[in-house]
């Protein structure tokens, strides 16, 4: 592959990243209890380890999709 369609392809995935994580920032800044604290406000340690176990699980199947491929 050369390097110009590569470079391509990851600015394209920082361009798409960038975006969705502004879109999970809009959509749990919107959110408010009854207490007037945002969702991210009630979110523990332990939920973001686990939303961090996520993300690297997804990065791992969609890197075995990809060598399935080639």
């Amino acid at each position: 592959m050369k390097e110009s369609g590569r470079t391509g392809i990851i600015l394209a995935g920082m361009i798409g990243g960038a975006l969705l994580g502004g879109v999970f920032a809009w959509l749990s800044s919107a959110r408010k209890d009854e207490d007037g604290e945002t969702a991210l406000e009630t979110i523990g340690p332990a939920e973001y380890f686990q939303l961090g176990i996520g993300v690297l699980t997804l990065a791992r199947q969609f890197q075995s999709l990809l060598q399935r491929k080639l």
